[in-house]
């Protein structure tokens, strides 16, 4: 019997990579000479007859991940990176977003400490299509880039990211798709249950009275197989409690306020100063329960049915305690000043880096917030099998929920203060003397920075649902010479995403009088020693919401605008023949070729906002049709050598938030003529043509060296624009305009540009150079993107900024050991400076520098042999950022100086895991 599943088988300162971050990627060159020297030394080791049929061997661990990964990517049609579990509820590392990082091409973008989302081939996660066993999957975040830290690693089975598609890949990507893969019961063909614990710690210990430092990881997966394999059972449970801590440190911004007509006392002529300065420690609390169940069905060689079903609740609490100031010439009419400067040369310009800062009003700030996402998916695929002719009927559903609450308190003492500080032009820790900002005498609530409240509170909901039915239709082909199979589907998908937000000023009572704190609130002060802040006054504010606020609802234009609907049906036809041939004796030609139309129709519902107070609502949408050929061949040319080439025409739908129909649109009083802002529910696709070419060799089951070549020409990219609007339908606030036509300023359709770059990789076991290193291997990779897009849009930009996502150099290297039950491996990823995308004030989305990042990891196993008494149980001992690399970050000089300076830099310590895995 012949199964066919429904799922497709197999501005930052950017300079010339450095000789260090070459040599990375020469490094992964080096490998492709040193296997064909290695392969010359081991001509009595067996190899593989037939290069496309990896020999198997039934093993766990290190190797098993290994080979399961190497022969995914060997058997593709397609250009592919794959992660293998190492044993059920196993894959090699504690985050699915790390264990996809190391893959050639891609990086992930830490968010909190955390890996969350990942960046494949320069491009950001919007340009990602995801994927739950071939089928889409909604995002918990306010756009498509889905954040991988909802799934358990514990319950993914494997993973393949397509970087070349096909015709039967729906939901695809423009930067490639990652496909995360549960198990298939029937297929595994055994019964295992399998059991896991481990305590975490963070070596940063508690860095507040609120806060914890330790926490755990269990999980428990259950297959089997009943009724003389006709029924397949596949049950996981993962449970998470793990504590984030941070040591932050922002510098707001920096400029020669004296070119604005605003010079400062004290403060030398044209020298460039920090204008507002904040350090906190962060503590979060991150609960995560995940559910996994499959059921599998085949009672003979006609019918086949299988239903998935997944379920994750993310819980996260986050307390922060810390102290921030503004310092610039405008700040409470100008009162700062400078005494006892000092300055260093930045190239030719003059920073002031030591003195004394008079007259600021540092503000303490304690803040809470909570999160609750909440993921659902399921699917349901039957398969009739009719001899030459299957016909497969999917049935799917994923939906996210995320409920979120974001509250700030301001305190502090009263009057001005005088703060001295020690700053560096380089990234890192600054550091400053305040005066004591934890006595709760002397420390009140009240708004020292005059922000015109004494705390905000943002509550959010957001829904995101799929709905989607797929049918294909395919036929085996005996009579021909190189047609093998064809396939006709067609996938509906109806996709609706909702998000609501309202926002709160707390006002304290009694007219905002500064009011000091009940000893019976407080917690201990926490330490900013790190930055020389000293201690701060720290509370849980949600505790004085009601006993020291007045709280009501306040909502600007902006705040009205963040609430949205969007509506997607997509539809997509698609034809792919499958392609097997002997071109001569010694060659052999596989693939696929095909093409999708995807029929999109989209709109969205917004508040047209105008003075804080909505005055409209509009419904605007569009519908457009795309043609996206594809073909993949594969030249096997025997002995494990091959070529590999990807042609494509691709698209990506535009974020789900640049969609809103939100807006704040109005008609000057005085000109008459209609002006606004806003989304752009008129947004067409991302669209591009793809060339993919990659050199591959295989050296038995758990060895190859690659060399990948790649070029898209996007034909459109979106840029923020000012372009014309036809405003009929808004609301004109009684005021009569002379058109319906003025100039709005959105997200619009513009030209695009060329991605290009270059891929090396080697997986080698040691046995392969000579026994003695039996046991010993490496995986390194290199990459090496470049593009000629500008995010600004063509000729807006000042040429140094980079499309988001965008990393140069990214580099992967890792070294282990498996010998008799011992397991040892230490991973290194490195990516180049990047315009990181993340959530900023208020619930917007910020494009910030962010400096290279440089992390280490290790992982120390052992197995208990069968004749130990103990058989089926592991011990296992892990640090996650071994280095602690800090997050750092850099913002421009603001008056055109050219400079670029230091702006976050945040630590997050070591995370420590001891625990066990037991088999049965």
């Amino acid at each position: 019997m012949t199964f066919h599943p429904v799922a497709p088988q197999p501005a930052v300162r950017l300079s010339c990579a450095s000789p260090r971050k070459r040599g990375l990627v020469v490094a992964c060159g080096l490998a492709l000479l040193a296997s064909t020297a290695a392969q010359a030394q081991a001509q009595e080791a067996p190899t593989p007859g037939d290069a496309a049929t990896l020999d198997r061997v039934t093993v766990t661990g290190i190797r098993h991940s290994i080979e399961t990964s190497v022969e995914t990517k060997n058997e593709s049609n397609s250009i592919v990176e794959a992660v293998s579990a190492e044993d059920i509820g196993k894959l090699p590392d504690i985050s699915i977003a790390d264990s996809i990082s190391r893959l050639p091409g891609i990086a992930t973008q830490r968010v909190d400490g955390r890996s969350q989302v990942i960046n494949i081939r320069g491009m950001s996660e919007q340009f990602v299509g995801t994927l739950l066993n071939g089928r889409e999957q909604v995002s918990t975040g306010d756009s498509r880039g889905v954040e991988l830290d909802q799934y358990p690693a514990e319950l993914i089975n494997a993973v393949t990211v397509y970087k070349t598609p096909d015709a039967a890949l729906v939901g695809q990507g423009l930067s490639g798709t990652v496909d995360l893969q549960t198990i298939r019961p029937l297929e595994y063909g055994q019964r295992r249950i399998v059991v896991s614990g481990s305590g975490e710690k963070n070596s940063f210990g508690k860095l507040s009275d609120d806060a914890s430092d330790t926490g755990y990881r269990a999980s428990a997966s259950y297959v089997d197989q009943f009724a003389n394999n006709t029924v397949g059972v596949a049950l996981g449970v993962a449970l998470l409690d793990s504590p984030f801590q941070e040591k932050h440190y922002k510098a707001w911004w920096w400029a020669d306020t004296d070119v604005w007509g605003a010079p400062q006392p004290g403060k030398p002529a044209g020298a460039v100063a920090l204008q507002g300065s904040e350090g906190w420690i962060k503590s979060h609390d991150l609960n995560r329960d995940g559910v996994m169940g499959v059921v599998e069905f085949q009672p003979n060689e006609t019918f086949h049915s299988m239903l998935d079903l997944y379920y994750s609740n993310f819980d996260q609490e986050e307390v922060m305690h810390g102290a921030m100031w503004g310092n610039d010439p405008w700040f409470n009419n100008g009162a700062v000043s400078y005494d006892q400067v000092a300055t260093t040369n930045v190239d030719g310009v003059p920073v002031i880096t030591h003195g004394v800062l008079n007259g600021v009003q540092p503000a303490v700030r304690n803040d809470n917030n909570t999160r609750d996402d909440k993921l659902y998916a399921a699917g349901w695929a039957n398969t009739v099998d009719l001899g030459s002719w299957s016909l497969t009927a999917d049935l799917n559903y994923s939906k996210a929920e995320r409920e979120q609450s974001t509250l700030e308190t301001y305190a502090g003492l009263l009057g001005p203060q005088s703060i001295g500080f020690d700053l560096s032009a380089s990234p890192g820790f600054n550091h400053y003397s305040l005066p004591d900002l934890s006595n709760p005498g002397t420390v009140y609530l009240w708004d020292p920075q005059m922000w015109g409240h004494d705390g905000r509170l943002e509550n959010s909901r957001q829904e995101d649902e799929i709905k989607a039915a797929r049918l294909q239709l395919t036929h085996d082909i005996e009579s021909s010479d190189w047609l093998r199979s064809y396939d006709v589907g067609v996938n509906f998908n109806r996709r609706t995403k909702e998000k609501v937000a309202q926002v709160y000023f707390a006002d304290l009572l009694n007219d905002r009088a500064p009011t000091t704190v009940d000893p019976s609130l407080l917690n201990a002060p926490t330490s900013l020693d790190f930055v020389g802040m000293g201690r701060l006054l720290s509370y849980n504010p949600r505790d004085l919401l009601s006993r020291y606020y007045n709280v009501y609802i306040s909502e600007s234009n902006d705040d009205l605008r963040k609430d949205f609907v969007v509506d997607e049906d997509v539809d997509t036809y698609y034809f792919r023949a499958n392609l097997d041939m002997d071109v001569t004796d010694r060659v052999r030609l596989r693939g696929n070729a095909g093409a999708q139309y995807i029929r999109t129709d989209q709109s969205s519902t917004g508040f047209n906002a105008n003075g804080g107070a909505v005055v409209g609502t509009q419904t605007l949408g569009t519908s457009y049709g795309d043609i996206l050929p594809s073909l993949n061949l594969v030249a096997d040319f025997g002995d494990g050598w091959m070529v590999r080439f990807g042609a494509a025409r691709e698209l990506m739908r535009p974020p789900i938030n640049y969609l809103s129909a939100d807006s704040d649109a109005s008609v000057d009083p005085i000109t008459r003529e209609w002006q606004g802002s806003g989304g752009n529910p008129l947004l067409e696709p991302y669209r591009a043509n793809a060339v993919d070419l990659s050199f591959e060799k295989y050296m038995g089951a758990a060895s190859y060296v690659a060399l990948a070549l790649f070029y898209k020409d996007l034909d459109t990219y979106i840029y923020g624009q000012n372009i014309p609007w036809d405003f009929s339908g808004y609301d004109d606030n009684g005021v009569t305009p002379v058109s319906n036509f003025g100039n709005f300023s959105t997200w619009a359709n513009g030209t695009g540009g060329y991605m290009r770059g270059v891929e090396v990789s080697a997986t080698l076991a040691g046995d392969l150079f000579t026994p003695a290193l039996t046991g010993f291997g490496v995986q390194v990779n290199g990459s090496y993107t470049e593009s000629s897009i500008d995010p600004d849009g063509p000729d807006q930009g000042n040429g140094t900024d980079t499309i988001p996502g965008l990393s140069k150099v990214v580099a992967n290297a890792v070294v282990y050991y498996e010998n008799h039950g011992f397991a040892a491996r230490i991973s290194q990823r490195y990516r180049d400076p990047y315009r990181g995308e993340y959530g900023s004030l208020f619930g917007t989305r910020q494009y910030r520098n962010t400096l290279s990042e440089r992390s280490l990891d290790l992982q120390v196993s052992y197995d208990f042999a069968e004749e130990s008494g103990l058989p089926g149980l592991s011990l296992m001992f892990q640090v996650n950022n071994v280095n602690n690399y800090a997050f750092r970050s850099e913002v421009s000089e603001a008056t055109g100086t050219g400079l670029f300076m230091p702006e976050e830099y945040t630590e997050y310590g070591r995370q420590y895991l001891l625990g066990f895995s037991y088999r049965m």
